[in-house]
Parts: C-alpha cells; structure tokens; sequence
C-alpha cells in the first residue's frame, strides 16, 4: 500500500528541446509514456507557455516530485540552464514538490553497451577506427566534453581509436575525414535515420566504398532501454502491468 502511494507522489516530464528531431523523440518518449504506472507529459521546449500549465497539471495529479527527463543525447544550454531556472520560478511558491533533472541519455549504460555491442560485431577489420558523428552543436563545451567522454569509453572499450565529428560546424564530420586517410567504421549517433542516410552517403561520395557504415541509433530501440534506465535511477518508477 505504501509503494502504490508512494509512486502516486512522482510525475514524469519528459523534455524535447530538438524542435527538428520533435516526430521522432516523441514517438520514442510515447512508447515509454504509455508503460508508465505514474502521470506524464510530454513537453517540447519551444512551446515556452506550457511548461508552467504541464507542471501544475502534474501537481494536480497529485505528484509531489516531478522527474525531467531530457529526450536527448547531450545536454543543451536549455537543458542545463534555462529549464532549471524556469522550474525554479513556477515552484517558487509550491515549496511541497520537489524538482529531480535527469541527465541525458548519451552517458547511459544503454547507449555505451549498443555502440560497444556495434564495434564488436566487426572484430576481423582490427585496428580499423571509428568516427562518431553526433548531431550536436560541439562548441558548447558541455556537449563536447561528454561526446569526448563516450569515445574515450569506447577506446577503452573496443580497443580501437574512436574519433567523434558533428553533422556541421567547426567540428564537422567533413574536417575529421580530412585528416583521416585509412578506412573507418562510421557509427552515426543520429536519431534522425533520413539525416543518417545522408551524411552517410555524402561520406561514400567523399572517401569511395572504403568505410564500413553501422547502423543509426534511430534504427534502433537502444532509446527506450536509455530512458527506462534513466528512470530506473529515481527508483519507484515502473511500468504497468
């Protein structure tokens, strides 16, 4: 009995701050909404006026913790600053819900074991490298050094040099396979699989056949076992029966 109450208290917001990426990480975050026991919503960043109607509608609900989920890879300046201070305004005078912010999903067990599960499966092309191309502004220091973090896990990992480029901007994919003459194994952290084919091709256009491409992580579920297992941190969380 106190489990059932205690798992009324929570609520999930899951945040989508990809304006272009909206189709696909809402279908991602309904399919993990719709298992949920707790109340939900599903807020996409740029709708500024309902984050505040989304939050008392949770509250409503009874929810007295509410849990924000980014529905992304990396953090954002959105993420890790703006969302923050505008929960911090509209619970201002609410002192009996307590906010709990997530981290984003690329630091999951989840999205490293895929990507390691990836490379393994190409063990007879040794040493070959490997180019992660995250859609990710890699200006933002924050951004950058959690890509960095993920490749330096996979080096380890994999045992073989992991490079990592953004779909543009001074990091791009284009100025890393410049500097890059040998074969790699391209593994796109792209959620938009359209966008994945692209970039992949423009990659064979580029350097010929002699890179090896892995699928996208939109060709995966790998996106639902992250949210779940971010969700599983919070504890009281399941899934309906």
């Amino acid at each position: 009995m106190k489990e059932g109450v205690s798992m009324k208290t929570k609520g999930i917001l899951f945040i989508i701050s990809k304006e272009q990426l909206k189709p696909n990480l809402q279908h991602v975050a309904n399919e993990v909404a719709k298992q949920l026991s707790v109340p939900f919503k599903i807020y996409f960043f740029k709708e500024e006026n309902r984050l505040e109607e989304d939050v008392l509608e949770l509250i409503a609900k009874g929810c007295h913790e509410i849990i924000f989920l980014p529905v992304s890879l990396f953090s954002s300046t959105e993420i890790r600053e703006t969302l923050p201070k505008r929960i911090s305004a509209i619970l201002a005078q609410r002192t009996n819900v307590t906010p709990t912010f997530l981290k984003p999903l690329g630091s999951t067990h989840a999205i490293l074991h895929f990507l390691a599960a990836q490379l393994a499966q190409q063990a007879n092309l040794l040493p070959q490298g490997v180019l992660l191309i995250a859609q990710a502004n890699l200006n933002d220091a924050a951004i950058y050094d959690e890509l960095k973090d993920l490749a330096q896990k996979l080096t380890i990992i994999s045992g073989r040099k992991v490079y990592f480029a953004s779909v543009s901007g001074n990091f791009s994919y284009h100025s890393v396979i410049a500097q890059l003459k040998s074969p790699l194994l391209v593994q796109p952290l792209l959620i938009d699989t359209t966008l994945a084919r692209k970039v992949t091709s423009e990659i064979g256009t580029l350097r010929g056949q002699q890179d090896t491409i892995l699928p996208s992580l939109g060709e995966s579920q790998v996106l639902k076992k992250a949210l779940w297992e971010r969700l599983k941190e919070v504890g009281g969380i399941k899934s309906s029966p």
